[in-house]
């Protein structure tokens, strides 16, 4: 399970950043730019997500609950923080938005992996 998340992680990863780098620099950033990296990470993060899902008791169950938090918490910020720097008088950078966009759901990805882990050993 864990192996998959991290394939599925780097490969949502590389493929949004090669959809991002593909789309050009001539247009203005805007918050396709953010979303285009919030999705990135979700299929990695469901997939370590459903894998805590299956014990009731523990730290499997602290880390889902820590998990889904985190993943909602980091949208609500990196969404604020992306909405700012377009309102912005000087343009952000595409990359800023698209890595804004990464980091939402960075730390609820983690988290999802150790409650993985922890439940491994």
């Amino acid at each position: 399970m864990i192996l998959a998340s991290v394939v599925a992680g780097l490969v949502g990863i590389f493929g949004s950043r090669a959809l991002a780098s593909r789309r050009g620099r001539s247009r203005q950033p805007g918050a396709s730019d953010w979303v285009l990296g919030l999705v990135s990470l979700v299929p990695a993060w469901l997939v370590g997500f459903w894998g805590l899902l299956g014990p009731s008791t523990g730290w499997p169950r602290a880390g889902w609950i820590l998990s889904s938090a985190a993943g909602l918490l980091g949208a609500i910020l990196t969404d604020a923080h992306a909405r700012r720097l377009r309102e912005a008088s000087e343009a952000s950078h595409p990359w800023a938005q698209w890595l804004l966009g990464v980091m939402a759901l960075l730390p609820a990805w983690i988290i999802a992996l150790i409650g993985l882990a922890w439940g491994r050993s």
